[in-house]
């Protein structure tokens, strides 16, 4: 591991709104959103389900453009995906009929990297995840936590700046979350890159990250920027210390608020906004 502040993988983001029509109507997503990940930083964002952190991810990532303002990339403007952002989903993107080694090379061959050198790149990451002995085998012989480790492998393997990962252990058990966590900063704090995270999960968001942004119901805006002066590396003991619980504390009381806004503006919109919710003897039916 190099001893050296990395610079690059600089992301900027300044008044980002992005505007959607659907059926006929518009509405705002992301209003005036202001973010940066700085060279070599972990970055999460949280918010209430629909509050647009996936619509700045895919913007970040080159999927999206924006309806205002510009985001950038070692001060280059976003215009497409580029070979500088790799990104990694929930769902499972390999490719059934490759082994394990096979799809962390796919980009490399397409780069017309030569075998021997993709070859011996595809094992060393995969010996930094854990996963040499997996080499040859295929997707369909894995677990759901090596599928996901082989997809954030072969993201790594065309060397990117920076990693956009969009809540890549939501399908895990908390076990094998846990142990992915650890595994991503073990591999981060390697190879030095710049991510911007996105998760649902308080705590993972503590664990992984120097700072967290917390989105409001949509339109999404940046409502808090939450440093995390947690001491590296982390380990599973941090997360019932008082420092800890204290972030968690801050992060659940705002987004409790937020989730509750962004539940009041959906019953408004279902025109149940100002119904009390006094069900009685009739259950459900009587709220319908």
């Amino acid at each position: 591991m190099s001893t050296e502040n990395p610079t690059s993988g600089h992301i900027e983001a300044k008044g980002i709104s992005v505007r959607f029509s659907q059926n006929g109507r518009s509405f705002d997503a992301v209003s005036g959103v202001d973010l940066e990940v700085k060279p070599g930083e972990f970055v999460s964002i949280v918010g209430p389900s629909g509050c647009g952190k996936s619509t700045l991810l895919n913007i970040i990532a080159g999927f999206l453009q924006p309806s205002e303002g510009e985001a950038r990339v070692d001060g280059a403007p976003i215009r497409g995906p580029g070979g500088d952002r790799g990104v990694v989903f929930q769902q499972y993107s390999l490719f059934p009929w490759l082994s394990v080694r096979k799809n962390v090379e796919f980009g490399l061959k397409m780069q017309g990297v030569p075998r021997t050198a993709r070859e011996s790149k595809a094992r060393t990451l995969l010996g930094l995840a854990g996963l040499l002995a997996f080499e040859n085998h295929y997707p369909a012989q894995l677990s759901g936590g090596m599928k996901q480790r082989v997809g954030i492998v072969r993201a790594l393997a065309t060397s990117p700046q920076v990693m956009l990962m969009d809540e890549p252990f939501g399908a895990l058990d908390s076990q094998t979350r846990v142990v992915m966590q650890e595994i991503l900063t073990n591999m981060w704090q390697q190879l030095q890159l710049s991510v911007l995270f996105i998760t649902h999960d308080i705590e993972e968001s503590i664990f992984l990250s120097d700072k967290v942004y917390v989105m409001t119901a949509r339109p999404g805006r940046i409502k808090a920027e939450i440093p995390i002066p947690l001491p590296r590396p982390r380990t599973a003991e941090m997360t019932s210390s008082p420092e800890f619980l204290a972030i968690h504390h801050q992060l659940k009381a705002l987004i409790r608020e937020e989730s509750l806004a962004a539940m009041g503006g959906e019953l408004g919109e279902a025109g149940l906004g100002g119904k009390p919710w006094h069900l009685g003897t009739e259950g459900v039916r009587a709220a319908l």
